[in-house]
């Protein structure tokens, strides 16, 4: 059975590069491991590959989803695990790159098996969040379901909307349910990439300002924010930024600024929730490293 490799890390590392020339290395196929990059129509925005090296390699979970559509962690999970087994059947191997940790989670833990959605009660506690913040929430969720107060961060509004919304429907804590998740089901080699920090917060602010100047991200939200967006869509960063630039409520340099701030802080918490995950192998970049000497490093990590 040919292996998976998931290929992590925080936003702007530059996983996509060397993902291109590890799948080459190792005859794989590239499943996105993305919350955004699944959605249609925004290519620039989500930072999807580009068609050239889409056309390289093929991929899978990326530009996928209308961003009017629902797609949560568990619809993840199935079409991934779908893609995964047809890979396996033409005998190539799996590289899963990405950098959103729950999704990841969701494959090599399994997913707990809370019950789905409710949209008159999640609204009602994103409502809450919105008027008085998240650390209410959070209040309420160590009273109810200390566990996972533990495992969730103040601030992560999505997270505690979630576990809070699985109490009120069940009467359990969602502690409980991470208690019954489905067995594992894809042991797979972890390696994460990451940079010195000050030069990944240059990166992530070099790759906004192109994004805006250069790649038509002006233009690709002009698009978008008249669609009746998912709640997850509406997440894209930079998005609530550029539509209130278009509309005339902030400058262009503030709105570069709120942005490059939103990715940086991203990228922060992505670090933290991978440095929790021990089973990843860590190769640090250097600023001088080319593309091939990364893969290199990754090829290593794989034989240990």
């Amino acid at each position: 059975m040919r292996q998976i490799v998931a290929l992590i890390g925080p936003t702007a590392v530059g996983k996509t590069d060397v993902s291109i020339e590890l799948a080459k290395r190792l005859s794989a196929e590239i499943v996105g491991c993305d919350s955004m990059q699944v959605y249609r129509h925004m290519p620039v925005l989500t930072q999807q590959p580009a068609s050239s090296q889409r056309a390289a390699i093929p991929h899978h979970l990326i530009d996928c989803v209308e961003p009017t559509e629902p797609f949560s962690v568990g619809h993840y999970r199935r079409a991934a695990l779908d893609a995964i087994a047809a890979i396996r059947r033409r005998g190539h191997a799996v590289l899963l790159v990405g950098g959103t940790g729950l999704y990841l989670k969701a494959l090599t833990d399994g997913l707990c098996e809370a019950p789905p959605a409710d949209a008159k009660l999640r609204r009602e506690l994103l409502d809450t969040a919105q008027a008085c913040g998240s650390a209410t929430l959070y209040e309420r969720l160590k009273a109810v379901d200390p566990v996972a107060a533990t495992r969730i961060h103040p601030h992560d509004a999505r997270r505690l909307v979630r576990a809070l919304e699985v109490y009120e429907l069940t009467g359990e804590p969602l502690s409980r349910f991470w208690q019954r998740t489905e067995d594992p089901t894809l042991p797979m080699t972890l390696v994460g990439l990451n940079r010195d920090r000050a030069e990944l917060y240059e990166r992530i602010n070099r790759r906004v300002e192109r994004m805006i100047r250069e790649d038509g991200a002006l233009e690709e939200a002009t698009r978008v924010s008249g669609l009746p967006l998912s709640h997850t869509a509406r997440q894209v960063h930079g998005l609530k930024f550029l539509e209130a630039y278009l509309k005339e409520e902030r400058t262009l340099a503030d709105t570069i600024r709120l942005w490059q701030q939103q990715v940086r802080n991203y990228a922060r918490r992505q670090l933290i929730w991978f440095r929790a995950e021990p089973r990843i192998r860590w190769i640090t970049i250097e600023s001088d490293d080319t593309v091939e000497a990364v893969v290199d490093q990754v090829l290593k990590q794989l034989e240990m």
